[in-house]
């Protein structure tokens, strides 16, 4: 999948270079450009056997978080895209099904109490009405068989006789109360219907809405849904699609209780075989009454009930299965298991080993930070994975703060990181345009305090894409692309543990980049020398049309959490299309890291290198194994 002649996957240039070509040709345009270099080098045998560029998307969520992606709608863009690798990354709380709602009694419209986060139901109107249409909470009837027989939801509508339309109730969008939104794979709804005016023209409706999947049997892409009709033009019992929407019309008796069994995931596979039934998500859900043609449709809902089969460790063997399932459909994007440790702030992710959910028994909030340092991330590397310091300045995606704002919550940030080593996490997510109202700049900012303290994070791009409808579209589209022996899990931590790594923006760069220090140490390593001064071959391939390639550099001096700013400066720079190689003699003579950069016509940075550390002594802390030469 990722031959090294394969140019269009790769965006390495219509040579189509794996790393061993492109330091081959570091070497030349060094010997050959002095202009650029007063120092002449060649790459060493040791560097020949990492030959390979490989693309990842390395914060992707699906069916089983919190909104309406799919892994098949994800995978589309991946390959669309040519993306390598996925890593599937949903929340565990998400997996889990931690503090999921199970009942609903309809006692309130705005503070329904119950497991979890109350809800608020918002009212949801479609199409024409009359002035006779609404509804809300009521004290009667109740179904005898709710055991909080405090009321019922009343839905009416009534549209003008050549109209449609519908009065309907939805959990608000409040993110901390979605406590519904999960996997749909073995999941039960129950729910008590009472019918009182419904007919032809007229039905109640149980509405789930569901996961986005891209073009498939002659549909278009979109988001699916199960519309659940007690009453209307249907005969009971068979299942019809419309468009994406699987329509179900359940048999009903008018002015009595009925007790009604839902089962939206087989209906999904029912009426969409070519589509697999575990890819779909409880999204969104809207109990409403609706009207053809002037006819009254009202009636009650009560007593909702969530059963749920797939949760623990069992959704991590349904993923297993989905990506075993997937490999067929989708044989250009291979996929590993992640997983994102989501029980407070900072959000963590596991990237590969024997990833297992983790037990939050005892864990509060005040405490969260301590336990992922001293629990859950060892035990990330116990079990043979590494850990992603996630979207490090919040979750929100507010406009950009006040600079000022922002320059205090670096401070803030950077300090934190650096009493706790950032939690003893492998890698930091830098590469993200804006996230939490604070922009790209602070980003890398906050990296390279923790690079000025000898910190050592692989930092990484991510979208952190919940939906997979144009990954194109998202401001949020940063991938992530190591050099590496091959797309297996062992290669990618591999090479993401040794910082052979660098991220771009999916619109704005889709070369290669690469550094060696001295012809022998890569980017990513960290070593140490009493010389004044060393090399350092800088290279990157298919610049962006009027794109700059920078290098920066910044001093280790270890200023610690009272100092918690970066110092760096951009020594070399050279404008170019397409490939650009620079050869420079670096002063060492205080210990330093420097890395790439790539800005486009804009100036707007649009990638970035991982470091390499140039160190006059060794530090306190030690050096990791897969960075030390």
């Amino acid at each position: 999948m990722c031959d090294d002649h394969d140019t269009t996957r790769h965006g390495l240039g219509s040579s189509g270079i794996g790393r061993r070509a492109l330091l081959k040709g570091a070497a030349a345009a060094a010997v050959t450009s002095p202009a650029l270099s007063n120092l002449a080098w060649a790459p060493p045998a040791a560097a020949a056997p990492i030959d390979g560029a490989h693309s990842m998307a390395m914060h992707i969520h699906a069916s089983f978080s919190e909104l309406y992606g799919s892994m098949n709608a994800q995978l589309f863009e991946a390959t669309t895209n040519a993306v390598d690798v996925i890593w599937w990354s949903e929340h565990d709380s998400k997996m889990k099904g931690a503090n999921a709602r199970q009942v609903v009694h309809f006692t309130s419209l705005t503070d329904e109490q119950g497991d979890g986060a109350p809800w608020n139901w918002q009212p949801k109107r479609t199409g024409s009405l009359r002035s006779t249409s609404g509804g809300g909470i009521v004290p009667a009837p109740a179904s005898p068989l709710d055991p909080v027989p405090e009321g019922s939801l009343r839905v009416t509508a009534q549209s003008p006789r050549r109209g449609q339309g519908s009065w309907g109730y939805q959990p608000g969008n409040n993110p901390s109360h979605q406590n519904w939104r999960m996997n749909l794979t073995d999941q039960t709804l129950s729910i008590e219907v009472l019918p009182t005016d419904i007919g032809v023209d007229a039905y109640l409706e149980v509405l789930i809405m569901s996961s986005y999947h891209p073009p498939s049997g002659g549909r278009a892409a979109g988001e699916y849904a199960v519309s659940y009709r007690f009453g209307g033009p249907g005969v009971p019992g068979p299942r019809v699609a419309v468009d994406r929407t699987a329509v179900v019309t359940v048999g009903s008796t008018p002015d009595r209780w009925n007790s009604e069994v839902l089962r939206p995931d087989r209906d999904l596979g029912a009426v969409f075989p070519d589509l697999d039934s575990r890819d779909f998500s409880l999204y969104a859900l809207r109990l409403s009454a609706v009207s053809n043609h002037g006819a009254v449709a009202s009636g009650y809902f009560d007593y909702l009930r969530f059963t749920r089969g797939t949760t623990g460790e069992v959704s991590l063997q349904v993923q297993d299965d989905l990506i075993d399932s997937y490999r067929t459909r989708y044989p250009q994007v291979t996929q590993h298991h992640g997983l994102e440790a989501s029980r407070s702030q900072p959000h963590v992710n596991w990237y590969g080993g024997n990833i297992s959910l983790p037990d939050y028994t005892g864990v509060s909030r005040s405490g969260y930070s301590d336990f992922l340092r001293q629990s859950l991330i060892p035990d990330i590397h116990r079990a043979g994975g590494l850990a992603s310091y996630n979207h490090p300045f919040g979750t929100g995606q507010p406009p950009p703060l006040p600079r000022a704002e922002q320059d205090d919550r670096l401070r803030v940030k950077a300090a934190e990181l650096l009493q706790n080593r950032a939690v003893g996490a492998d890698i930091l997510e830098v590469g993200y345009p804006l996230r939490s109202g604070v922009d790209l700049d602070h980003h890398i900012a906050l990296w390279d305090v923790c690079s000025r303290n000898a910190v050592f994070l692989t930092g990484n791009g991510v979208s952190d894409d919940h939906a997979g409808t144009d990954w194109t579209a998202r401001n949020l589209n940063w991938t992530t692309s190591v050099w590496a022996d091959g797309n297996d899990e062992a290669s990618l931590l591999a090479a993401l543990r040794a910082g052979h790594a660098w991220t771009g923006s999916l619109t704005g760069f889709r070369g290669a980049l690469d550094l060696l220090v001295d012809g022998s140490f890569p980017m990513g390593s960290a070593t140490v020398s009493r010389s004044s001064s060393r090399r350092l071959a800088v290279t990157a391939t298919d610049l962006p049309v009027g794109g700059t390639l920078e290098v920066v550099q910044g001093v280790v001096d270890y200023a610690g959490p009272s100092v918690p700013t970066a110092s760096t400066r951009v020594v070399a720079s050279t404008t170019a299309r397409g490939q650009a190689t620079m050869n420079l003699k670096i002063d060492t003579s205080r210990s330093s890291f420097t890395r790439a950069q790539v800005r486009d016509s804009t100036g707007a940075l649009v990638a970035l290198s991982n470091p390499v550390w140039l160190l006059r002594t060794t530090p306190q802390e030690g050096i990791p194994a897969a960075r030390a030469y």
